[in-house]
């Protein structure tokens, strides 16, 4: 199989056509309608939970709209946004029979209180988003709180006048309100997948019956709490969501907290006391508490995900080769002697490749390590680009890789080390000044029929490498299968 020769000096690469579409976000205005018709109907739910003559029992819309604004930051850049998410609080009021002076006044309070909120998160944006930072609890838990006591200290007087009530009772009302809305809802925002609410997946797919075992504790709790009742009952269920935020991960739990929270209120306001001033103390010490046991479970959630991620990279870490990310010689050793043990059982086939780049010494010599470490990672890449998800590569040392492909014919394999070498053949390195240059490959395979007893995985790719040993002194740049006659294939 003939090539060209090692490192052949090429012609530029032709650049890009600049005209090539590339893909554009969606319009601003649609976020904006979206915007604004999640906001009326937040608002119009929380109308309609007022208790005659009082404050909304349960107001989403400000949290929804910070959520928002954080997760599509095109968005929050925009005064259009702002402006239309204030048209759609006071169309909501004013559709409901609220003063001209009620509507304007309450919902500017809201939007600042948002905008307060806002201009401290949005700093921290990538920090609080997915909670994968180890502070992003307490810096959403000042956030809301900071959200809530702007908005108290805007609302407190316009509301005191528009409910008939003192300012302090307002100002309490207010507070707790704000901040209970704001640590139930902004959290389920800020954990959630990329892009609007509508296409956010609620939970993880089930693989067996023991992942059911932590929600189904949590329906006995909160049964149990309302069959004992009594002020404790509230905490009930604390162990069952502990125990949620460690099997489902930080965006499910932040909905559970929420629907377990919003059930507990409903269960409240029909039972016990309505959210007025007259019952002021148990609502503040209810809201306030029921808002801080919200947050252990998404802390455990975010530390536990925190851990998970860090155990995964180290296994990554030691499993993996770090230069071009593919198994390491050891981890390539003993899952392919796993995959040789399963294959044998069921009688299957296999096939072994071993690829050494050409000449890679006067890469390095001439071009520098750097030069060099961009042509092995490179390489790894479009290897990996060739191969199935079951197939194995992995770095046995230097320039030197190893690739197993279970159930997989002699001519199957031959083609994958063809198309291998083909493509590492025609990719075009740049160099700083710009001149491009290639290298080649040269690749050993031996396949078997059926795995016996006496393959190891050692074995096969001894046999692999007596075949890259005739590939190179045949000139590089081929493929060797190995046999009696180790003929060279055709390219």
């Amino acid at each position: 199989m003939g090539g060209p020769p090692l490192l052949q000096p090429l012609r530029p690469p032709v650049s890009l056509d600049a005209s090539t579409p590339s893909v554009q976000p969606p319009a601003v205005w649609r976020g904006q309608a979206a915007l604004s018709a999640g906001i009326m109907l937040a608002c119009l739910l929380g109308i309609y939970s007022r208790p005659l003559g009082s404050m909304a029992a349960f107001w989403p819309a400000n949290a929804i709209l910070l959520g928002l604004l954080l997760r599509h930051p095109e968005l929050a850049r925009h005064p259009g946004s702002w402006l239309c998410a204030l048209l759609a609080y006071i169309a909501a009021d004013l559709l409901t029979g609220a003063t001209p002076f009620m509507a304007l006044t309450l919902n500017l309070a809201n939007l600042i209180g948002v905008l307060a909120g806002w201009l401290l998160l949005a700093r921290v944006r990538n920090q609080v988003l997915g909670f994968q930072n180890q502070r992003s609890v307490m810096t959403v838990f000042l956030g809301c709180l900071l959200a809530a006591t702007v908005s108290t200290l805007a609302g407190a007087w316009p509301s005191a006048v528009a409910f008939h009530m003192p300012l302090w009772q307002s100002a309490l009302l207010w507070l707790s309100a704000e901040f209970y809305n704001y640590v139930l809802i902004l959290p389920v925002f800020l954990a959630a997948p990329g892009g609007w609410p509508w296409t956010w997946p609620l939970t993880k797919q089930q693989r067996s019956w023991n992942d059911a075992l932590p929600l189904l504790a949590l329906v006995l709790s909160e049964a149990l709490s309302q069959l004992i009742g009594g002020n404790g009952a509230i905490a009930f269920s604390i162990p069952a969501m502990v125990w949620c935020a460690m099997s489902y991960g930080v965006f499910p739990v932040t909905v559970l907290s929420l629907l377990v929270c919003l059930w507990k209120t409903g269960l409240l306001a029909f039972s016990a006391f309505d959210f007025v001033p007259a019952h002021l103390d148990d609502v503040l010490s209810y809201r306030t508490g029921l808002a801080m046991l919200s947050l252990a479970p998404l802390a455990v959630a975010s530390a536990y995900t925190l851990r998970m991620q860090a155990l995964q990279k180290l296994h990554h870490a030691v499993h993996h080769d770090y230069l071009t990310g593919v198994l390491a010689r050891r981890a390539l050793m003993e899952r392919g002697q796993k995959l040789l043990s399963r294959l044998e059982e069921d009688g299957q086939s296999v096939a072994v490749l071993m690829l050494d780049i050409d000449h890679f010494k006067q890469v390095n010599d001439r071009y520098g390590h750097a030069q060099g470490d961009v042509v092995l990672q490179t390489f790894a890449r479009l290897a990996s680009e060739a191969l199935r998800p079951d197939d194995l590569l992995g770095r046995l040392g230097g320039e030197e890789f190893a690739i197993l492909l279970p159930r997989t014919q002699r001519e199957q394999a031959l083609a994958v080390g063809q198309r291998i070498c083909e493509r590492l053949r025609d990719h075009r390195f740049a160099l700083e000044d710009g001149a491009p240059f290639q290298v080649t490959l040269s690749i050993g395979l031996h396949a078997v029929v059926s795995i016996g007893p006496q393959d190891s995985i050692e074995q096969l790719l001894s046999k692999a490498d007596a075949a890259l040993y005739m590939a190179k002194r045949s000139g590089r740049n081929q493929v060797r299968q190995y046999g009696p006659a180790l003929a060279p294939s055709s390219m």
